[in-house]
């Protein structure tokens, strides 16, 4: 239930960038670990923006990994290959596997963040 109030400040963004014009495509993206569920913004975007020129605009999602970083070598952990997993099994995997240097000393360094990207608006004809 917390996406409605963070697709709502979405829309309010959206349509502030839009400047009075329509908006048809609105991308984003959502970290992993985000906790964000792109199903349930998309039920509260089409409920929110009734009525306003966002209204039936195309949700586009980007979902970003979880990526990790050693604090020994400075080295990012590919975890690509774990990309169908439940985010927090990914860091257990990721904490007991290690950095390739030895070090376990690894933070979240991505993967977290949901925010808007981008909008498309209709063109309002004036050029």
């Amino acid at each position: 239930m917390h996406e409605m109030p963070v697709t709502q400040a979405l829309l309010d963004l959206a349509l502030k960038h839009a400047d009075g014009r329509r908006i048809t495509d609105v991308y984003l993206e959502v970290g992993r670990m985000s906790a964000i569920v792109p199903d349930s913004v998309e039920v509260f975007f089409q409920y929110l923006s009734e009525g306003t020129l966002a209204e039936g605009a195309d949700l586009h999602f980007t979902i970003r990994p979880v990526e990790m970083t050693c604090a020994d070598c400075g080295g990012e952990m590919d975890l690509s290959e774990w990309v169908t997993e439940n985010p927090q099994v990914v860091m257990q995997q990721a904490f007991k596997r290690g950095c390739q240097c030895g070090g376990r000393n690894l933070r979240v360094s991505g993967g977290v963040s949901f925010g808007l990207v981008g909008i498309e608006v209709e063109d309002d004809g004036s050029d």
